[in-house]
């Protein structure tokens, strides 16, 4: 999964797409980028398996202006733009002549550029921008921002985009999109190496599912820990609510990321049955650590405990956690129902609320 991972987050940053068009010549991408004096300017081709193909080289003018030219259409695809060490992603749909970009190189790899002769581009600009803005924070806002995508190899990559951090979690979403590209672009190097991406990923969680020593269906086994202030709290003191089990650590930097949106969902839910247990894998020497960062994130729950033994730590052997942050959602009658939901959490919360 690893891999997998490495991929779809070298397709996180802001990209656009070329789509082909027949039997013209002379197209050309120009520029006009100030900050980008005398840098050098290079197109390439882009896949999903993170092959590039060289179309062209130039140096800017004393402006920052340039013009990459082709003798032929540009080929329906991803294409990436390097200027200097900056780099941009982006989308035609092989309507296009000429296109013409102005804006500034220290924010041309976040779209914030004009664009000239290129609806398609306009359209996907627009679905970054207000990606930028407001963050996806839950799998609705992840489906609409997909659906905002004005072609199918667009949709492919915003699903990636916005789904790829856990791509295993929506499958469903994943092959929807390469079955669209698959009848969109059929036989194209683009629908091939998404779906074997797609493949893969599905192997891959089909794996770790098996590995995994707690399952869905499964009765919670018991945590009983002291808490930051040495009073005893038990996981199953919480049975009749449906709780969110959150292996978690002061030091592990995704999981402060993480905890914010736990907080939201906890504030959000918490009058309906909703509660966290919150098991920390700190270091023996951690404690102060583990109090501060409680505050600090604002995990306003009362169930936090550790036995302060870091990867030793008695619930994680129990649960199979080797990584965190790891989450459990269990229901009001003491049972595992998901595994792992982060971004996913309020859809699989209303399914058992």
């Amino acid at each position: 999964m690893k891999k997998i991972l490495s991929l779809l987050t070298f397709m996180l940053p802001a990209m656009v797409v070329f789509y082909a068009c027949n039997g013209q010549s002379g197209h050309a991408l120009k520029g006009s980028i100030s900050g980008a004096a005398n840098l050098q300017v290079l197109l390439e081709q882009a896949h999903f398996d993170r092959s590039n193909l060289a179309l062209g080289r130039v140096t800017c003018d004393a402006s920052g202006n340039f013009e990459i030219k082709q003798d032929k259409a540009f080929e329906a695809g991803l294409y990436r733009l390097t200027i200097g060490v900056k780099k941009m992603y982006f989308m035609l749909d092989g309507t296009e002549n000429t296109v013409d970009i102005k804006g500034d190189l220290t924010s041309i790899d976040r779209l914030m550029v004009e664009v000239k002769g290129s609806e398609t581009f306009a359209c996907y600009a627009g679905v970054i921008q207000d990606l930028l803005k407001n963050p996806v924070k839950s799998v609705d806002q992840a489906r609409l921002v997909i659906d905002k995508g004005c072609n199918p190899l667009m949709k492919a990559f915003l699903t990636t985009q916005v789904l790829g951090q856990n791509p295993g979690t929506f499958m469903d979403e994943f092959k929807s999109a390469g079955a669209a590209l698959a009848t969109a672009m059929p036989g194209s190097k683009y629908s091939t190496d998404f779906n074997a991406m797609v493949a893969n990923i599905e192997k891959q969680t089909s794996q770790q599912n098996a590995d995994e020593i707690i399952k869905v269906g499964m009765p919670a086994p018991e945590i009983s820990l002291a808490g930051p202030d040495g009073k005893v709290r038990s996981l199953s003191s919480l049975k009749g609510k449906v709780v969110l089990l959150d292996f978690w650590a002061s030091w592990c930097g995704p999981c402060r990321k993480a905890n914010p949106h736990v907080v939201e969902t906890y504030k959000k839910y918490n009058g309906k049955g909703f509660d966290v247990f919150s098991v920390s894998l700190d270091r023996p020497d951690g404690k102060e650590k583990w109090v501060q960062a409680i505050k600090q994130d604002g995990l306003l729950w009362d169930n936090h405990v550790s036995d302060l033994k870091w990867w030793d730590s008695a619930p994680a052997a129990t649960y199979g956690v080797r990584a965190i942050p790891k989450t459990f959602l269990i229901g009001r009658d003491g049972k595992i129902v998901a595994i792992n939901p982060r971004t996913n959490l309020e859809e699989e919360l209303k399914k058992v609320l």
